[in-house]
């Protein structure tokens, strides 16, 4: 490795191993399912390479550590295994029944439409992701608006896995804790950035891929519900460029403490997608999730491929497909846990659908189901939010117990069913075959994948404080339920509910999955941040889009007058776009100092003068360059960060304030918390009163740029 600035060389040997990965999953695929289209071979081949390079490395990194050994044991694993495949496994046709070209040509000219928006989205992220990763500029490295946070922890994980090679890895910004956070979605740049290349490149690069896999997903899920090219796009574009109605606060009304349209692009989150004070909570997808939080985008690429298997599975009848979505959904808790939870709710939800459609019922259908779940839904909100505001509040602990009995009830009534359906009275002797070739794989591959990792990992973070609470209404700070939505969600509600009205029964299947998803996440919080909640609510937001998408180019169809259908439809793209086409031209232009010339002059001299493992005493700031550039360890990490995994230990903020203010008293504090290296810059000075003579007189000063100032405590 030759540290963060990383090499040309590196970057090569980078780029040519994680495309073997993508190359390999490729060819997996073809093989095995070689009568898919070339579709299904290129979006599942890609998903399936970057889930291998981020579990492969992993599992033999437990044996040799995170390092170049694991890695080429992984590699040599993936290609044996490739080999054996194409060796022993004949599929009954082994090639398609059309040309390679003609495939490309035929998919090219099928949605040219898709591609030429989803190009462009494409570079336009390709152009934020360059600007808002650690630019080099004169004065140190610059980052975006919705990067200034998360990126520094990002990069911090990523440099400690790679130099560190500790496995499993703990947290490098509080190096008691082993690292629950799911880290697979920063190891696969860590994979990256072991081979030399440079910190910046190795961080973009796979998200290069999953932001493809992102947007080709969605496109899929959605051609599988419609076979619509129209509304499949339209549900792509109320998706991505999902904005409420936030853009009307910074129009002039002329009353004071508003806001002016120039706020938009002058100030430090002052966005249409996402104005806390005015509470605009539901952000724009692209500028403020899958830019800035990594386990998310890479979460999403894995669970909307799993989704869209999943779909051809119910929808299609293509049974093959459910092998490769448990594998997927049995991947996900250590790449992102909030999308394996959604996965899980839509899936057990669905499958109880499929059950009870297999089972006789002497009750006639109801004649508009869709809106008895929109009704049921709703009135249960209110009523939760009228007992919420009420003077006996709805206590979290009792929201959490709410939240437990209706998931009782609906394992209960999914036993139930199970014993009708294979009791032998209401069904053939067919049925527990097709429910074992089926579900019954699903569930089975996606346990089998996902227990060892939530009995390694994820139950031990459940059990710190602030994970799993009840919490009625995820994001709202103060406005009713239905205001909150109807301004955060804004126009789309007005295709979204009559065609909840007269949604068909398919639809009402996959809805039902949603809504479910979508009750859990308003009364139950994951973690401490409940805002995190979000990342489910945007699963529902997929078939919330979709249907829309459906009902709207529906309506717009039937208008006999183009001029209508065409003044209808700007009308819709401008109230449903506006504020996120406001919110990503803020990002283009957004720009901060992250790491200051001086910071990045420090970073470099400890990765190449101390050890990987050598623990640092800083200040708490979150742009930690001896965490985030160099991969070492800091005792008093960030509790912007670490608060948020249940992790802060406040405890010991009184200890370091000792050492950089009594240093003379602090020589048992000091072995207590075994410090090699003590930094002192103007971060620490703002926070302490720094007793520099004593530090001066006692340890050596090995490096002095006249900002900041490293003292060796153990030579």
């Amino acid at each position: 490795m030759n540290g963060f600035y990383g090499s040309a060389f590196g970057n090569i040997l980078g780029t040519l191993y994680f495309l073997l990965f993508q190359c390999v999953g490729f060819l997996y695929i073809k093989r095995i399912f070689p009568k898919k289209g070339l579709l299904f071979h290129l979006l599942t081949g890609s998903v399936s390479g970057s889930v291998l390079l981020q579990w492969i490395p992993a599992l033999f990194a437990f044996f040799f550590g995170f390092s170049m050994t694991a890695h080429i044991m992984a590699l040599l694993f993936v290609v044996i295994s490739l080999v054996l495949l194409y060796v022993f496994y004949h599929p009954a046709t082994a090639v398609s029944s059309t040309a390679p070209t003609k495939d490309y040509r035929q998919l090219l000219r099928r949605n040219y439409a898709f591609l030429l928006l989803a190009g462009g989205t494409f570079v336009l992220f390709c152009i934020l992701l360059s600007t808002h990763t650690i630019l080099p500029k004169n004065d140190g490295l610059h980052v975006g608006q919705c990067t200034y946070g998360d990126l520094q922890m990002h990069l911090g994980i990523i440099t400690s896995i790679a130099n560190q090679q500790t496995f499993p890895p703990y947290y490098s910004i509080s190096p008691w804790d082993r690292l629950c956070y799911p880290f697979l979605c920063d190891s696969i740049s860590s994979s990256i950035y072991l081979f030399g290349a440079s910190l910046r490149y190795a961080y973009m690069l796979p998200m290069y891929f999953a932001f493809f896999q992102v947007i080709t997903g969605f496109y899929a899920i959605a051609d599988v519900l419609f076979h619509d090219r129209a509304k499949s796009l339209a549900a792509w574009v109320l998706f991505f460029y999902n904005g409420g109605l936030g853009f009307v606060y910074f129009i002039d009304w002329s009353r004071e403490g508003g806001y002016k349209f120039s706020d938009i692009f002058t100030g430090y989150y002052t966005t249409p997608t996402n104005l806390v004070d005015r509470n605009i909570r539901w952000v724009n997808i692209i500028a403020d999730m899958l830019l800035p939080q990594r386990a998310t985008l890479f979460g999403y690429a894995v669970l909307f491929c799993a989704i869209w298997l999943l779909l051809r599975a119910i929808r299609n009848g293509e049974k093959e497909c459910f092998l490769p979505a448990g594998i997927l959904a049995g991947a996900l808790p250590m790449i992102h846990t909030h999308s394996f939870v959604a996965i899980l709710i839509l899936s057990a939800c669905w499958m109880l659908l499929c059950l009870y459609r297999s089972v006789p019922h002497n009750t006639s259908p109801v004649e508009h189901p869709g809106a008895v779940l929109l009704g049921c839904f709703v009135t249960c909100m209110i009523l939760l939010e009228i007992l919420n505001e009420s003077s006996a509040a709805v206590a979290p602990v009792l929201l959490f117990r709410f939240g437990i009995l209706v998931a009782a009830s609906l394992v209960l009534y999914g036993l139930s069913l199970l014993y009708r359906c294979f009791s032998g009275k209401s069904t053939n002797n067919d049925t527990l075959q097709k429910f074992l070739t089926t579900w019954g794989v699903f569930f089975g591959v996606l346990l089998l994948l996902a227990l060892p990792q939530l009995l390694e990992w994820t139950f031990g973070q459940t059990t710190q404080s602030g994970f799993l609470l009840g919490h009625f209404n995820w994001g709202n700070q103060g406005d009713t339920y239905l205001w909150f939505y109807l301004k955060n969600w804004g126009a789309i509600l007005l295709w979204f509910v009559p065609a909840m009205i007269h949604c068909k029964k398919e639809d009402f299947d996959v809805m039902s999955g949603a809504f479910l998803l979508w009750f859990v996440v308003e009364i139950i919080s994951f973690t401490p941040n409940t805002y995190d909640n979000n990342k489910l609510l945007y699963i529902t937001y997929i078939f919330v889009c979709c249907l829309s998408a459906d009902y709207g180019i529906d309506f717009l169809r039937s208008l006999k007058k183009a001029s209508s259908r065409y003044l209808c439809m700007i009308g819709m793209v401008f109230l449903c776009t506006f504020s996120a086409v406001l919110t990503l031209c803020r990002e283009v232009i957004s720009d901060y100092t992250a790491y200051s010339s001086a910071q990045v002059e420090a970073a470099a001299f400890v990765e190449q003068n101390t050890s990987p493992t050598s623990r640092f005493l800083t200040n708490n700031r979150h742009v930690n360059e001896i965490a985030a550039l160099a991969g070492r360890n800091v005792l008093n990490g960030a509790g912007t960060f670490l608060a948020m995994h249940g992790l802060y230990h406040t405890e010991y903020h009184e200890d370091f304030r000792t050492i950089y203010e009594t240093p003379a008293v602090s020589a048992d504090l000091i072995r207590t918390y075994d410090i090699d290296y003590i930094e002192v810059s103007s971060w620490e000075r703002a926070s302490y009163a720094v007793d520099e003579n004593y530090f001066r007189s006692a340890w050596p000063c090995i490096f002095d740029n006249g900002e900041i100032q490293i003292y060796q405590i153990n030579p």
